[in-house]
């Protein structure tokens, strides 16, 4: 397993998306699955990096990457404001581009894409875990 931690995560997305793809377990994935992490990765880190903490603190992000057999797990989790992506209402994918409203699309393409998305608050830290078979 892979633990990464990122202190002062203002402004260091590409970063922490570049360490969480070196890691041995997602270098080691097939490329269609490594397109879906890949995917809900960026949308997890962008999130968490752009609106996790108000703007004049710059917060941490920690991030297990666990591979099994057949699946692959990661976390992430941070210590900004309690916020539940999964309660958030879901886009309507029917309306026209002009006629939807900004944001939901993101975590809506997470949750398509993955085979588990789970959220939890615990020990004032926002953990989201996303899973997908390999």
């Amino acid at each position: 397993m892979s633990e990464l931690h990122f202190q002062s995560i203002r402004g260091k997305a590409r970063e922490i998306l570049r360490a969480i793809l070196q890691t041995p377990e997602m270098s080691s994935c097939e490329r269609k699955c490594l397109f879906a992490l890949r995917l809900a990765c960026e949308e997890m880190v962008m999130n968490i990096t752009s609106y996790a903490y108000p703007e004049d603190v710059d917060g941490f992000l920690d991030v297990d990457v666990e591979k099994t057999d057949d699946r692959i797990v990661i976390s992430f989790k941070d210590g900004g404001t309690p916020f539940n992506p999964l309660e958030q209402e879901k886009p309507d994918t029917k309306l026209s581009w002009e006629q939807r409203s900004i944001g939901g699309l993101g975590i809506f393409l997470v949750i398509e894409e993955m085979d588990a998305v789970r959220y939890a608050y615990e020990d004032n830290k926002n953990i989201l875990t996303i899973e997908k078979a390999i």
